[in-house]
């Protein structure tokens, strides 16, 4: 059969032909850089999960993380904690998009690689400010899976070129430049990130802000996305990138 078939080139299509993973999404909560409580996994038969600052989960599909003690927690993660409020509501959409509506009476602060390139800024440099009531695209499965697919590609090529430098195949001796060894580098840990959303609660973080990193923070959430976590375990099916390669 040709191309036809090939569901990556089917733009109305599924990315994957495996079938939905359990659960669509699992949350951890952290305040600042220690897990609070148990990582909270929502079937993916609700499409819909509530994260919120309440002590009484009445249904499946609430995350409360008033509930949660910590016996380590600050003053400033206590004080933080108070104005969670009514938190925020993640929608998946489709295969694996996802949406945020802020229910809080503060602005939570995401990292999405979707909104950075909506931004017109390098992936995995900004900081995005979400206000009361808004409701946004924070997660796009096909351009994660084109950036895993790319990433991996990037650094298989790297890897190879560099070994082929290594064994003295180039003729032309092409120096080992950073960008190859930084390329050569990417390890699935960097393409995890791509399926990995994270947000604080209340109080920003980066550049325009005390705290450089959201480990600094006093509550935050990270979201794993389990169908863009499956995509990428097919691309390094089709693409292994850590480890010894062969080279061709």
């Amino acid at each position: 059969g040709g191309h036809g078939n090939d569901v990556s080139e089917n733009v109305g299509g599924l990315l994957s032909t495996q079938p939905a993973p359990e659960f669509w999404c699992s949350v951890g909560y952290f305040e600042l850089d220690i897990q609070v409580g148990e990582t909270f996994k929502v079937s993916s038969g609700c499409r819909t999960v509530t994260i919120d600052g309440y002590v009484d989960p009445s249904g499946g599909n609430r995350f409360c993380l008033g509930a949660l003690s910590n016996v380590h927690r600050t003053e400033q993660s206590e004080r933080a904690r108070l104005h969670i409020g009514k938190g925020v509501v993640l929608d998946l959409r489709g295969e694996g998009d996802v949406w945020l509506r802020c229910q809080s009476e503060h602005s939570v602060f995401v990292q999405s690689y979707y909104l950075d390139r909506e931004a017109g800024r390098a992936p995995g440099d900004a900081v995005h400010k979400i206000y009361p009531s808004a409701y946004i695209k924070v997660f796009d499965l096909r351009q994660c899976h084109k950036q895993i697919r790319g990433q991996a590609a990037t650094a298989q090529a790297a890897a190879a070129a560099q070994a082929a430098a290594v064994a003295g195949h180039l003729t032309h001796g092409t120096p080992i430049t950073k960008n190859l060894s930084a390329a050569a580098g990417i390890g699935v840990d960097d393409l995890r990130r791509l399926c990995i959303l994270r947000l604080s609660f209340v109080k920003g973080w980066g550049p325009d802000y005390p705290r450089q990193s959201i480990k600094e923070t006093p509550c935050w959430i990270e979201v794993h996305l389990h169908r863009a976590l499956q995509l990428l375990d097919e691309v390094l099916h089709t693409m292994p990138i850590d480890g010894p390669r062969s080279i061709e």
